[in-house]
C-alpha cells in the first residue's frame, strides 16, 4: 500500500505515513463502493516521479547546451566569414609592400643602391603599383623614384644628386628606355652642374663690370651738370633707361627751355633745349635728340660752363 499524498510505501498496519505525515486511511472507509474499481488502481511510486522531473530536467539541459554549441559554431562562423571577406578586400586592393624580384635585379644592374622593402615607400593607382621612392642611400645617391607602367614594368627612374648645393635630378630610365648607370649619368650630371655654376659665375662678373662702367658715366655725367651722383641718379638715370620725361629736366633745368625740329633728307631730328644751373653754381647746357627713325631712343649732350 502508497502512501496518496507522497507515493511512500506503507506498512501494513501503519496509521501515518512516515514521510509526510498524512493520516491512513483504509479504502474500505474512504473509496465509495462504485468507484471501488478506479481506487484499486495502484499508484505510481515516487521513483517514477523522480525519474520524470529527471528526465524534463536533462531534456531543458540538453537544449540550452545545444543553443549555446550552435550560438558558437554561428559566431565563429560569422569571424571567419568577416575575416574572408577583409581578405578578399586587401586582395582586390593590391596593396604593395615589396619590389618585383625583377625590378630589384634591374635596380641594381644599372648601380644603385636598393634598401630593405620596408625602408621604401609604396604608392599604388587602380589596384596597380604605380610608383615607389627609395630614400637617399649612403654617398651620393639621393631620393630615387621609380615609376611603373600599366603592364608592370620600370618606365621610368629618377634620381636626385645627394648634395646641399644642387638641387636638380637626373633620369637613368625614361619610358622603358635605359639612359645609362647610375655612376656614368652621375658624372654627366656634375660635370653639368660645374659648367652651369662656372656660367652663373661669368655672368655675375660681366653684371658687375657692366655695373661699374655705368656707375663710371654715372660719375662723369654728373660731374657736367654739375651735381653729386646721387643727385644725378635721382633726376636722370630714370630717364635714361625708361625713356626721356621732359617734367622732370625741366624741373632741374628751370632757368629757360626750348625746342626745335629738324629735317635731314627723309628723317626728322626732334631738339629741347634747357639751360640751367648746377649745384656748384654752374650754368649747364643740356641738349636731348630724338629721331623719327629711333624713336624713344635719345642722345643727350650736357656742356657745364663756368661762364654765364
Amino acid at each position: 500500500m502508497y502512501c496518496k499524498v507522497c507515493g511512500e510505501n506503507l506498512k501494513p498496519d501503519a496509521k501515518f505515513c512516515e514521510n509526510c505525515g498524512t493520516k491512513v486511511k483504509k479504502e474500505t472507509d474512504a473509496i465509495p463502493k462504485t468507484d471501488i474499481k478506479k481506487s484499486t488502481e495502484p499508484v505510481k511510486p515516487k521513483v517514477k516521479l523522480e525519474e520524470t522531473k529527471t528526465s524534463k530536467k536533462q531534456t531543458i539541459t540538453g537544449v540550452l547546451a545545444s543553443l549555446v554549441i550552435i550560438g558558437l559554431i554561428f559566431t565563429a562562423t560569422s569571424s571567419d566569414t568577416q575575416k574572408e571577406a577583409n581578405k578578399q578586400i586587401t586582395v582586390n586592393k593590391k596593396i604593395t609592400t615589396s619590389i618585383p624580384k625583377e625590378h630589384r635585379e634591374f635596380l641594381t644592374k644599372i648601380g644603385l643602391k636598393v634598401p630593405a622593402d620596408d625602408k621604401i615607400e609604396f604608392s599604388d593607382a587602380n589596384s596597380n603599383l604605380n610608383y615607389y621612392r627609395i630614400p637617399s642611400q649612403d654617398g651620393e645617391q639621393g631620393v630615387t623614384t621609380i615609376f611603373v607602367g600599366d603592364n608592370g614594368a620600370i618606365s621610368k627612374v629618377n634620381v636626385s644628386h645627394n648634395n646641399p648645393k644642387c638641387m636638380r635630378t637626373f633620369d637613368l630610365v625614361e619610358n622603358g628606355k635605359v639612359l645609362g648607370t647610375y655612376s656614368d649619368k652621375l658624372a654627366e650630371h656634375k660635370l653639368a652642374d660645374a659648367k652651369a655654376e662656372q656660367e652663373a659665375k661669368a655672368r655675375e662678373a660681366q653684371q658687375a663690370a657692366e655695373a661699374a662702367e655705368t656707375e663710371a658715366r654715372a660719375r662723369k655725367v654728373a660731374n657736367y651738370l654739375g651735381c653729386t651722383l646721387e643727385e644725378y641718379k635721382e633726376h636722370f638715370v630714370d630717364m635714361f633707361h625708361a625713356g626721356f620725361e621732359r617734367g622732370r629736366l625741366e624741373s632741374w633745368y628751370s632757368d629757360s627751355s626750348s625746342t626745335s625740329i629738324n629735317t635731314y633728307g627723309i628723317h626728322t631730328q626732334y631738339v629741347l633745349h634747357l639751360v640751367g644751373r648746377g649745384k656748384n653754381g654752374n650754368r649747364v647746357y643740356v641738349d636731348v635728340y630724338e629721331y623719327s627713325n629711333r624713336p624713344g631712343k635719345y642722345d643727350i649732350h650736357v656742356m657745364n660752363t663756368s661762364h654765364e
